[in-house]
């Protein structure tokens, strides 16, 4: 059986101001020539899109109310990724994690939006690479890797190749849990994949690293036990 390789591929990858349709169909095909090796579980985010969305929203409502605002961005980032892998992955987006297993027992590719209030698409991409037992997840954001400050404020920055789990929970700063907000992988996920020593790796938004993360080449920051 092919192993299962995790993506979580933030909204502002898709959508950072306008929709990234070259970056799109580079990275489909990337990953369509890698299927005869590989199945693919995509997640995406929401970015800025689902932040804008939730900020419109009007007083009064819960914070469950407004990350299911956020949550529909997610999928409509999914819906249009799924065109560029059509006969790759279902027609019909899954709408539990039951139908994505189900998905993912007939197509290549499993594609997938948020499933539940208060929990980051980091993290549902941590959930699901767990119960595929995904070997890696790449979380591709747009820094190329964990610093130990802020890289555009300090010239100084330290940029880590490898992290420990203990080492990047110390290093990580807080993370607001508010709707929409947005960071390079959260504390969460990272407990998540810490359970099975899952590799995480972060990486830039650039298709060669893409490719070669997927390969198992650290291109950024990778987090893992040894």
């Amino acid at each position: 059986m092919k192993p299962v390789i995790t993506l979580s591929l933030g909204g502002s990858i898709i959508n950072p101001g306008e929709i990234d349709v070259t970056f799109l169909g580079e990275f489909a095909k990337v990953i369509q020539g890698l299927i005869p090796r590989y199945k693919f579980m995509i997640v995406c985010g929401g970015g800025k899109v689902a932040r804008d969305y939730i900020h419109a929203l009007p007083q009064g409502l819960t914070e469950g109310e407004r990350d299911y605002m956020g949550i529909a961005a997610t999928w409509l980032n999914a819906e249009l990724l799924s065109y560029y892998f059509k006969g790759f992955t279902s027609p019909v987006l899954p709408k539990t994690v039951e139908e994505l297993m189900q998905q993912m027992q007939h197509f290549d590719v499993g594609l997938s939006g948020g499933f539940l209030p208060a929990v980051k698409t980091d993290e549902d991409a941590a959930i699901v690479a767990d119960l595929f037992a995904s070997p890696i997840l790449i979380n591709v954001t747009n820094v190329d890797g964990i610093y130990d400050k802020d890289p555009r404020k300090h010239q100084d920055a330290k940029k880590y190749s490898e992290l420990s789990y203990r080492e990047f929970y110390e290093v990580i700063f807080p993370l607001s849990l508010g709707a929409g907000s947005n960071a390079p992988f959260t504390l969460i996920a990272a407990k998540i994949c810490e359970r099975t020593n899952m590799q995480i790796t972060i990486c830039p938004k650039e298709i060669d690293k893409i490719k070669q993360a997927i390969e198992g080449v650290n291109v950024g920051t990778v987090i893992q036990n040894t």
